[in-house]
């Protein structure tokens, strides 16, 4: 029994020493931080030039319009088409910087179908997808067209509600018995579902001024 006694409490003061040794400036315990994506997401991290939280009435309107444009560009995986956009910062409801896709949810984007009409009438496609921030933060990540499902379905008017993939939204208008191929730009909308902010609308004269040439999207 004082055998057993006596090594209990040798590991007590053993432990203790243990204890007291860590715990002392003279054996400090590092403690690691891991950075979330979040950290590098820092509205104060975009380029400068498109740091727009300064400006406000028709600077703010023309500095976003054109920011948005400048940006815009086509991508492509598999069969699939995407339009990306330049992507800024503004100025919050609540006084802080906001990256566009913070205080914007949903972009819209409007086109017009070329080469073919319907009693003069132009088919029109709509395309809703979610404004979200690309790998760079300077670009707003692209806005998906599913090409083949949409060459698949039964050319018609109507709605289709895509989940799989790159989730999207469509909406046609005015197609005859063909799909259109070569669609043109026609206006951009960037939306707030919950309607506490104006949408910001780039409008068909605002790609002719600040474009100046269509913007094309091939099917």
């Amino acid at each position: 029994m004082k055998h057993f006694l006596g090594l209990c409490g040798l590991f007590l003061f053993f432990g203790f020493g243990l204890f007291i040794s860590f715990s002392s400036s003279e054996f400090p315990m590092e403690i690691s931080t891991v950075p979330t994506p979040r950290a590098s997401r820092d509205p104060a991290s975009i380029k400068k030039v498109y740091d727009f939280s300064s400006l406000g009435g028709s600077a703010l309107d023309f500095a976003t319009k054109q920011r948005l444009l400048e940006g815009a560009r086509v991508v492509r995986e598999k069969n699939d088409v995407g339009v990306e956009l330049g992507h800024f910062v503004i100025r919050g409801s609540s006084g802080q910087k906001e990256f566009a896709c913070q205080t914007y949810s949903q972009i819209v984007l409007s086109f017009e179908g070329e080469g073919v009409a319907v009693a003069g009438e132009h088919p029109s496609m709509e395309v809703e997808g979610a404004c979200e921030i690309s790998s760079d933060i300077n670009r707003i990540a692209a806005v998906w067209i599913p090409v083949s499902r949409i060459l698949g379905e039964p050319v018609a008017d109507g709605e289709f509600d895509y989940r799989e993939g790159h989730p999207a939204k469509l909406k046609f208008s005015n197609v005859s018995d063909q799909w259109p191929t070569l669609w043109q730009l026609k206006s951009v909308r960037l939306t707030d579902p919950s309607g506490k902010v104006a949408d910001v609308i780039v409008q068909a004269q605002d790609l002719k001024e600040l474009v100046g040439k269509p913007f094309l999207v091939n099917f």
